[in-house]
């Protein structure tokens, strides 16, 4: 008979066997720092203009070549529950703000950083936690004091350019100029007149490779990667039908068997579905119909018929583009292969193929015509070039949508951080209570920030920090770092035009010091076994053994 082996009295009695129970500060907390730290010294090098990118593979096999935060925390695979909230924390101020994601990274990776210095040094749990919500409070009351633009005038092309150029700039340095006004261009295009709503769904990003970035282009219409199906490729005033099913005879879903008693059947009944799809395709010129794009595939005897009535075939192999093709064409999207009603039917100006580079596209073009839809070409040498390239795209049309709630900007290049650093820290020094301490590293976790930008940058951080705190303490708030140059220099960031939105940083300070504080009041952590079966077959003939059992 097995012996009895006992368990450890208290919570683990409660369990079954494989659960794993950690208790106290140095097991809950000070452990699963270390992941934190290690994932906030890969992203911190990635932060910036200057920032360098990061090669992910991830279990698809599929690599990403980035220097965006969120493109790396999506494809990381994190087990660590302090590494996965820090993830979340990152993936809610993405999907709120569209950018700071590495700016909320950081941010919460200082504040937990500091806060177990305090710990080891005895001050308690709660006393950290009230002063870091004590100091976010007062940086957020504190933040509209900093603004110093606002966006008046969102179909203004120059001060839209203004705006953005620094969010793009901070994803492909040495573009920003072009690349904002690319975004800008589209952003104002679909903004519709009669409101200030704006839609980033309505603009599309098509990636071409070859060429430079220079080549890239705005166009009002759509531009899909495809060819024309048939031998129709060009189509003046075209009236548009779309659909989502195959361009064809429709299947039947179950099996069926035909019996034929003579051979005048046989013959009745394939010439039967034959004048059948030429009615339907007949009765689509008779409407006028003279484009149609479809989103199944394409039968040979359909196309035949299109081709006699001089009907420009394109197949679209995503419903997301025929969606948008809809709304930009004005079109309906239909089910089934009938002839559209007169309300259905799209038009646009010009429908042709045409080829960029050595890709062949569709264009549907309105020519200056009011079009709800516009399409950000991008030319790149490379396919990690041409990603970069619609990161920032992506993020700029992201900022241009939040300044339409809020269109209050900040100075960036570390300004804004720099002096919340500054006031806070004289808070800290007269705050009579325990909570003083927090609001000192609250502060010193504000100053990591403008000293990563510089570190990236490679310049002198000790000297760029010293003379950045000597001019925010002589009032000069909008002061940041002069990042393109060698030697350690400081700038007015309002009058570069280097701008952060007021909504970014607000949510940023919000977000990570939420995830430090419920990082920190952590006092269990109960994990469960894993569940699942046994370990898949392989070609290894102990699939079944541990590594270690074997010799």
């Amino acid at each position: 008979m097995a012996a009895h082996v006992p368990v450890a009295p208290g919570l683990p009695q409660m369990f079954k066997a494989g659960v794993k129970y950690f208790s106290g500060l140095q097991e809950t907390l000070f452990s699963n720092l270390t992941a934190c730290k290690a994932l906030v010294c890969s992203l911190r090098t990635c932060y910036g203009p200057m920032g360098r990118n990061k090669l992910v593979v991830n279990h698809l096999g599929k690599s990403f070549h980035t220097s965006h935060a969120a493109t790396i925390l999506r494809e990381l695979e994190l087990e660590n529950p302090v590494a996965c909230l820090l993830r979340t924390t990152a993936e809610a101020q993405e999907a709120e703000t569209g950018d700071g994601t590495n700016f909320v990274i950081l941010l919460a990776g200082a504040l937990l950083e500091n806060a177990e210095k305090l710990l080891r040094s005895g001050v308690p749990v709660v006393h950290i936690c009230a002063g870091y919500e004590m100091a976010c409070k007062e940086a957020l009351r504190l933040l509209p004091g900093l603004v110093c633009h606002v966006l008046k005038k969102p179909r203004d092309m120059e001060e839209v350019l203004w705006a953005l150029q620094a969010i793009v700039g901070s994803k492909v340095f040495g573009h920003q100029n072009f690349l904002s006004s690319l975004a800008a261009k589209a952003c104002i295009s679909v903004l519709p007149q009669a409101s200030t709503t704006f839609n980033p769904d309505f603009i599309r990003i098509c990636k071409v490779p070859g060429g430079g970035v220079g080549d890239s282009c705005v166009l009002d219409g759509v531009v899909v990667c495809t060819e024309a199906e048939g031998v129709v490729r060009r189509v003046e005033k075209a009236r548009i039908a779309v659909y989502s099913c195959p361009f064809g005879p429709s299947g039947l879903e179950a099996k069926s068997n035909v019996v034929f008693h003579s051979a005048a059947e046989l013959k009745d009944f394939g010439g039967s579905e034959e004048k059948l799809m030429e009615q339907r395709i007949k009765a689509m010129a008779i409407a006028g119909i003279n484009a149609v794009v479809v989103g199944g595939k394409v039968d040979d005897m359909a196309l035949y018929y299109a081709n006699k009535y001089r009907i420009m075939v394109v197949r679209l192999n995503s419903r997301m583009e025929l969606q948008s093709l809809s709304q930009a064409v004005g079109a309906t999207l239909l089910l089934s292969l009938v002839p559209p009603l007169p309300e259905a039917i799209g038009h646009c100006r010009r429908v042709y193929m045409s080829e960029i580079g050595s890709t062949n596209v569709v264009v549907f073009s309105q020519d200056g015509a009011a079009c709800p839809v516009a399409t950000v070409v991008l030319r790149g040498a490379t396919q990690e070039m041409l990603d970069c390239l619609e990161e920032a795209v992506h993020d700029g049309i992201s900022v241009y949508k939040i300044l339409g709630g809020d269109p209050r900007l900040l100075p960036g290049s570390g300004a804004t951080e720099m002096a919340l650093s500054a006031r806070l820290s004289t808070l800290g020094l007269y705050y009579p209570g325990s909570e003083q301490y927090g609001i000192l590293e609250f502060s010193q976790a504000l100053k990591t920030l403008p000293a990563t930008l510089a570190e990236n940058a490679g310049l002198p951080v000790n000297e760029v920090m010293a003379k950045m705190e000597v001019q925010h303490q002589l009032g000069m708030q909008n002061t940041g770092i002069k990042l393109v140059t060698e030697e350690a220099d400081t700038i007015n960031a309002s009058k570069e035009g280097l701008l952060d939105p007021f909504l970014v940083k607000h949510r940023g300070v919000v977000l990570a010091t939420q995830a430090a504080v419920t990082l920190l009041r952590v006092s269990e952590i109960m994990v469960a076994k894993k569940s699942g079966g046994p370990k898949p077959r392989g070609g290894n003939p102990n699939w079944d053994q541990e590594p270690d059992m074997l010799e």
